[in-house]
């Protein structure tokens, strides 16, 4: 009998293989792991989790990809010649670039898997780039010591490429953040062209990209440059619950813009992927991007009553699809606001707060611009 469950696994392994990210091929590989660790076979468990952690954190499932890594990570401690830590050195980057956004996640957690890369990275004399470039992004999505956060910028950039090194398409999307938290609009736009023009790629640039460039082109007055960043860029991610902050960027976008029922097209159609997004920051995004939309809704008594089909897991689900804009807002509001305080008391800073807070101000650039 014993081969009959390892046929099996094997049966839903190659079942995954042929598949895209998705929801579908994590639930796949998440299977095989349970009948690999119901038979305690350690060495199977080990290789299907090695997916795993590719298919959940290019599917959308960022909590589940660190589950599966952190499971591998304690065998290699374990038993470092039998599972050779060598082995998923890039998706260790991964996983530690993300865990910032799990608000459950102490200071101290992110701070000893920042370090314990790093000793990972210095046995093979490579990757000071790249945890330049993860402490820079920990400490800057943190809201910490902007003295600090630039200091790290500088050593990032400064610091040699090597083997483990992210893509060049990676590293200069990232680099726009830099600009963008800054409010270097130009300096962003002009940074972004070879992603633009199609240069420079790879298996989330664009997408990323596109979503990320919206507000900068809004801001210079670009309008139709935003709008074509709209079209080509939303098309990209609007399958693939990995991008939700990114259709936040969209929505955003829209309602900037006045383009309301098209804003409220996109809520609708994403709004179940927060319900049990692993990533709080993205929830967090959306949800924010989505109470600027009702708020604009609000603020132009365009109606008090949308019509949308939201799925019954929604809490405030109504059977009629009547959704009053005041109390919808107010739900996101106090979503977004929870999550918020989650990290802002982890971080010990105000990010978060004042992000909501930025509604406000974007409520005062707001031109209307319709889309076809």
């Amino acid at each position: 009998m014993a081969g009959d469950w390892r046929e099996e696994a094997q049966a839903l392994w190659d079942r995954a293989t042929r598949q895209k990210s998705s929801e579908s091929k994590v639930r796949l590989l998440e299977e095989a792991v349970r009948m690999a660790d119901a038979h305690g076979d350690v060495d199977l468990g080990y290789q299907l989790r090695d997916d795993l952690i590719d298919a959940a954190t290019f599917g959308g499932y960022p909590d589940k990809a660190l589950v599966a890594f952190a499971w591998c990570r304690g065998q290699q401690k374990k038993d470092p010649e039998r599972f050779d830590p060598e082995g998923l050195l890039w998706k260790q980057k991964w996983v530690v670039g993300r865990i910032k956004e799990f608000p459950h996640i102490t200071r101290k957690q992110i701070s000893d898997a920042l370090d314990d890369i790093e000793q990972c990275f210095a046995k093979v004399d490579a990757g000071k780039r790249s945890v330049l470039k993860l402490r820079y992004q920990t400490l800057r999505d943190m809201g910490d010591d902007p003295a600090e956060v630039d200091r790290l910028w500088s050593a990032w950039l400064a610091a040699p490429r090597d083997h483990l090194t992210d893509c060049r398409a990676c590293e200069l999307d990232d680099e726009l953040d830099h600009h963008i938290e800054k409010g270097e609009w130009e300096a962003a736009l002009r940074k972004a062209r070879p992603i633009v023009e199609g240069r420079v790629k790879c298996a989330e640039i664009p997408h990323l990209t596109l979503g990320t460039l919206l507000y900068p082109a809004f801001k210079l007055g670009d309008l139709e440059r935003a709008a074509e960043f709209h079209r080509r860029g939303y098309g990209l991610v609007a399958k693939n619950r990995d991008f939700l902050a990114t259709v936040g960027n969209h929505i955003e976008f829209l309602a900037l813009t006045g383009n309301h029922a098209r804003g409220l097209a996109l809520m609708e159609k994403h709004l179940e992927w927060t319900l049990d997004h692993g990533s709080f920051n993205d929830r967090f995004l959306f949800l924010v991007a989505a109470a600027f939309l009702l708020e604009r809704l609000m603020a132009t008594a365009e109606r008090d009553v949308v019509n949308l089909r939201l799925s019954k897991a929604f809490p405030e689900h109504r059977a009629d699809g009547g959704y009053e804009v005041k109390a919808l807002h107010a739900w996101m509001l106090q979503q977004a606001r929870g999550i918020a305080t989650k990290f802002d008391t982890r971080n010990g800073t105000s990010r978060y707060g004042r992000w909501i807070e930025r509604n406000q101000r974007l409520a005062q650039e707001v031109v209307a611009f319709p889309l076809d």
